[in-house]
């Protein structure tokens, strides 16, 4: 009797230390498949929806940062043609945006040329900037500030389709139009003959370059 009892204990403690592994091994092994679930789940890379219009949109952005923190001189010509080089390298970004990433080639030709052009104008308001000798007589104050606040405007209400072509073509259109307001008020407040002239010019450019992209968004489908 004493065998058998001494049998059954053994048998008991056999049974129990196999359970009681095979429980730790199985809790051993869920742990081990949650962490390595979150893991998996914590490394897959999560992509934001991107904006409509972002790319386009950060040139514009930063005109209206550079142009608001601008250190008005007083003087209309300095500061129409330091606003004006700001203004034309918001363009130059949104043209680079469509070259690289449009699919229409009429249009990204049009941004081409747009880019070229507004390169070399850039270069010549530079220019004018260290050439010019201030005339120190303050004159239409206040003109290019309002300016500036109804482009920010115009940009916040922008509804963007996520076509870059499109978008290029419908903010290329209302940049070029500040511009031609812009240079407007050039021609009514500007000491500077020269400078006139190149804003007249401007004009005539860009209010062909609008009529040009009007006739593109018309054939978008």
């Amino acid at each position: 009797m004493k065998i058998v009892a001494t049998l059954i204990t053994a048998a008991t403690m056999f049974i129990v230390c196999v359970c009681g592994n095979s429980s730790e091994n199985s809790a051993t092994n869920t742990d081990t498949s949650t962490a390595s679930t979150s893991s998996a789940t914590a490394q897959t890379p999560t992509q934001d929806t991107p904006k409509q219009g972002g790319d386009l949109m950060k040139p514009m952005n930063d005109m209206m940062d550079k142009m608001h923190s601008m250190q008005m001189t007083g003087d209309f010509d300095v500061d129409f043609a330091n606003m004006m080089i700001e203004h034309h390298q918001s363009g130059i970004g949104m043209a680079q945006v469509e070259v690289s990433q449009g699919k229409d080639e009429k249009v990204k030709a049009k941004a081409q040329e747009i880019l070229t052009k507004q390169q070399k104008e850039q270069q010549e308001l530079r220019d004018f900037v260290s050439s010019y000798k201030p005339s120190g007589m303050k004159h239409g104050e206040g003109e290019l500030q309002k300016s500036m606040g109804k482009m920010t405007d115009k940009m916040k209400s922008m509804q963007m389709s996520g076509d870059v072509d499109k978008d290029f073509l419908t903010m290329m259109t209302s940049h070029h139009q500040d511009g031609i307001d812009m240079a407007k008020m050039e021609v009514k407040n500007g000491m500077s003959d020269k400078l006139k002239q190149m804003a007249l010019k401007s004009i005539s450019d860009q209010q062909k370059d609008i009529a040009e992209m009007n006739r593109m968004m018309n054939n978008q489908k």
